[in-house]
């Protein structure tokens, strides 16, 4: 295989893995499968805001990614939900704040050990020294990419 052969390969599989991990019927599983009854759209900005602690919302949509309109209909679910608390910014009251409930983080951590029992299921036939494999290479291949892209 050429470098540019193997190039392409890599992009390919980390494309798809990238979208299957974004996926909207996964994410509709993870929150089945954790017995949580939240809105799946919702789901990830709770796993956001339980990261990333208290946090402004300006500050959250850049974080997860999502349009502030988009993102003002997220939190109002999991408010109402009562899985985040919205408050004002202790220095200015126009910014809103949010942080997880305690029934927030219960959830959040549910959905994700949801998550590792599924991921177990899949690759139950790899053994112990390729995922360990595995693993480290995806810790590189994170490192390099979180590195400035070079021109």
């Amino acid at each position: 295989m050429t470098a540019e052969e193997s190039r392409r390969r890599l992009s390919d599989a980390v494309n798809a893995v990238n979208i299957f991990g974004r996926s909207p019927k996964l994410d509709a599983l993870y929150v089945e499968q954790a017995g949580v009854d939240l809105n799946p759209a919702a789901f990830r900005v709770l796993l956001q805001i339980v990261e990333h602690g208290p946090v402004e919302l300006g500050r959250l949509a850049r974080i997860a990614q999502v349009a502030p309109n988009a993102l003002s209909r997220q939190v109002k679910l999991l408010e109402e939900g009562g899985y985040i608390e919205r408050s004002a910014h202790p220095n200015d009251g126009r910014v809103s704040i949010v942080a997880a409930t305690d029934s927030g983080e219960k959830a959040a951590r549910l959905i994700d050990e949801a998550s590792e029992r599924m991921l177990s299921r899949q690759l139950r036939g790899w053994t112990i020294a390729e995922l360990d494999h595995l693993s480290a290479q995806l810790e590189r291949l994170v490192t390099d990419l979180r590195r400035p892209v070079e021109p």
